[in-house]
């Protein structure tokens, strides 16, 4: 059976989306991420915390989607490492306010402070 690429859940205040350990992401991933937000986010948009843990790499394509993207309020991206910076250094360019963090305290806090 396999893995799944990705697993999104809905915490309290916010939506966490967790990447697979060692995919590449493609275009099709990030539309598949998407459909799943806005079907989890019924009434409104929310803040959305994405683990992206030891990624291999982002497609062009992928990352193309990201930065056009408008599913979520608010991204925080939570990295285990400096690479895993340089993969999302392009979040910085997305539509909505997006921030990389190494901390899930921090990257929680951030999210939640735009609630407030």
């Amino acid at each position: 059976m396999l893995e799944p690429r990705f697993t999104l859940t809905r915490e309290p205040t916010f939506l966490r989306l967790r990447w697979a350990p060692g995919i590449t992401m493609y275009g099709r991933d990030v539309r598949s991420t998407i459909s799943a937000v806005d079907a989890v986010s019924t009434m409104q948009k929310q803040p959305l915390l994405v683990h992206i843990g030891s990624m291999t790499r982002i497609t062009p394509a992928a990352r193309q989607l990201l930065i056009d993207d408008t599913c979520s309020t608010r991204t925080a991206v939570l990295g285990i490492d400096p690479i895993a910076m340089v993969i999302t250094a392009f979040a910085y360019t997305s539509a909505t306010p997006t921030q990389y963090f190494t901390s899930e305290d921090e990257a929680v806090a951030w999210l939640q402070e735009a609630a407030h």
